[in-house]
């Protein structure tokens, strides 16, 4: 029988699991659907949905890890995590209580924030996208460079006020806390979750009584 601590544990493996899971579909497809806003705005939403749904579901990794009982939070590894991803609890603070943050001053603008992506053909050039209303304190940030290395920071960046959110390094330093919190939940006494190719899905069909039944459906000896 499992402990409750064991109990605990798997559960917080289980959550891990799929927000990491979670997190990787976000950011595999996120540079592509950023290249395609200018092609109409139904493209936007997607990938608003996208930048936003990476920063909900890394604060939710964090709120787990600070959760795991077997974990200490002194350790190197989940320090440099806690460090590398910290700008996902500002995003993700100021989405969650909008309402309140829309009446703070500076009122600036956009409200969803700027999108920022490196060109789908051209990695020479880059764009910035703002949405919504623009009046007053409109802000925003296209990607960074880094001449040292040449090469691009991250592909695509979300600015809100004077906070950017670089997509790629965080999600790299999400990846190596990954491969390390894992095995390691698992070799601390969690029951490794079995993952089924195609998972259980229960069934169920609406009964109608002959009365209730849709006129298309009923015996035409009926009718």
């Amino acid at each position: 029988m499992l402990t409750p601590l064991q109990i605990r544990t798997t559960r917080c493996l289980d959550g891990l699991h799929y927000s990491f899971e979670l997190l990787t579909y976000f950011h595999q497809s996120l540079h592509s659907i950023c290249s395609k806003i200018p092609e109409g705005t139904s493209n936007v939403v997607p990938a608003l949905a996208h930048c936003w749904g990476f920063v909900d579901t890394l604060h939710r990794i964090r709120s787990i890890v600070l959760a795991l009982p077997t974990l200490s939070q002194k350790g190197a590894e989940i320090r440099a995590f806690l460090k590398a991803t910290d700008l996902a609890e500002t995003f993700r603070h100021y989405i969650q209580h909008l309402s309140s943050e829309l009446s703070k001053a500076p009122h600036t603008f956009p409200v969803w924030g700027s999108i920022a992506w490196v060109d789908e053909y051209d990695d020479q050039k880059s764009h910035v996208a703002l949405f919504g209303a623009m009046m007053g304190d409109t802000t925003f940030a296209g990607c960074v460079y880094d001449r040292l290395n040449k090469a691009w920071v991250s592909k695509v960046c979300l600015t809100v006020a004077q906070h950017s959110f670089n997509f790629d390094p965080i999600f790299e330093a999400s990846v190596r806390f990954r491969d390390f919190v894992v095995p390691f939940i698992v070799d601390g006494g969690a029951t490794p979750i079995e993952l089924l190719d195609k998972p259980p899905i229960f069934t169920m069909r609406v009964l109608h009584s002959p009365e209730e039944q849709p006129n298309d459906e009923k015996d035409p000896g009926q009718q």
